[in-house]
């Protein structure tokens, strides 16, 4: 009899844990809505950070970020500053990894990281080598 009640026991407990499982387990919901949504136009706009150019470190610079189209960014320096200099570059970008928008071609290459709000930008030689590090204000 008392075999019986246990096994009983162990049997129901073990069909409500699979239950519980699979009523947790298969939760319709996004654990990360601000992953993007395979467009670019989560990267577009004014980053905050640290120019490298041509050797040379400029602190708190800016960098704006703006669309060109479905799969083109442009990255320009604000105007008016000493690291203004620096040539604007238009990118070829695509929003295919979650969470990630990237891009490269001839003229260089960028990631922004959508969940840190991080840009990393380094351009190719094509004048003034330079890079940017920074974050979306």
């Amino acid at each position: 009899m008392k075999k019986t009640n246990f096994k009983i026991r162990f049997c129901k407990t073990l069909v409500l844990m699979v239950a519980l499982i699979n009523f947790v387990g298969c939760s319709k919901d996004d654990d990360n809505p601000n992953q993007g949504t395979g467009s670019i136009d989560v990267a577009v706009g004014t980053y905050k950070g640290a120019y490298r150019i041509d050797g040379v470190n400029y602190f708190n610079a800016v960098l704006i970020v703006s669309k060109v189209d479905d799969n083109r960014l442009k990255f320009d320096a604000k105007a008016g500053e000493p690291y203004s200099h620096a040539a604007s570059r238009t990118i070829r970008a695509k929003a295919d990894v979650p969470g990630l928008v990237n891009g490269d071609d001839a003229q260089g290459l960028f990631g922004y990281k959508i969940a840190e709000k991080k840009l990393t930008l380094v351009v190719n030689t094509l004048e003034i080598p330079y890079s940017f590090e920074g974050e979306k204000q």
